[in-house]
């Protein structure tokens, strides 16, 4: 390789280390800006300016206020996504109740350390007011999304398969778990609504997602909430 093409490669590594340090730092700075402010009233020139950049440069990495929103939501849903995949593989020796206990458990308490994480829904069912956005990144999203199904779906394919779970549609089952997580998360936004629970929060949650565990259980008596109607 001659000392021009060093060069070239030395430079372009340093370019990409720069983009990448530019697009971190907009990112964090957007993500404190929209968690004060909101998407609505949110400002693009106060990002850069709390990012120490100037607003072409942003315009540069997102064409737009709403993909500059998408991308932080994203960013932080990844997390809690990498997370779960590198759970299923740790908890495989587990019981598959308990797999699943655990796993629905970190949703939990994702979205209570990230509530404003949980905006990712509202910005798909209005993601015509967030103007133009990249091509296909509601697309990968979503696939992201669909990712965290299947791991759910896997855990309660391997539980039939070692015979702990009744022989069941693991997808509908997958979805029946994400809707009822999420739904709860989403319902309990309300004030209105958690004072009529008139119960911590996690105990109701608990309680749901292990109704539907116990529905998937063989041993129905192997559910806690079984272990929990002996111990009364």
């Amino acid at each position: 390789m001659s000392a021009s093409d060093n060069t070239t490669e030395t430079t372009e590594k340093s370019t990409g280390g720069k983009t990448t340090e530019m697009r971190t730092k907009i990112l964090d700075a957007a993500r404190e800006h929209f968690f004060e402010f909101g998407y609505t009233d949110a400002n693009v020139d106060a990002i850069a300016v709390a990012a120490g950049v100037s607003k072409g440069s942003i315009y540069r990495h997102f064409p737009s206020k709403g993909a500059l929103y998408f991308a932080v939501l994203s960013a932080n849903s990844r997390e809690f996504f990498e997370g779960a995949e590198r759970h299923v593989e740790e908890t495989d020796p587990m019981p598959t109740a308990e797999r699943l206990r655990l796993l629905w458990s970190r949703y939990l308490k994702h979205w209570l350390r990230n509530p404003t994480d949980f905006e990712i829904f509202w910005a798909f069912d209005n993601a015509e007011e967030l103007g133009e956005l990249p091509e296909g990144l509601t697309d990968r999203i979503a696939e992201n999304w669909t990712k965290s199904l299947k791991l759910t779906e896997r855990v309660i394919d391997e539980g039939v398969a070692r015979g702990e779970l009744i022989p069941i549609d693991t997808w509908k089952a997958a979805q029946a778990f994400w809707t009822l997580a999420t739904t709860l998360i989403e319902h309990d936004n309300n004030r209105a609504r958690r004072r009529m629970r008139d119960r911590p929060f996690h105990e109701t949650y608990e309680f749901s997602i292990e109704l539907l565990i116990r529905g998937l259980l063989k041993e129905p008596g192997e559910s806690s909430l079984a272990k929990d109607e002996g111990a009364d």
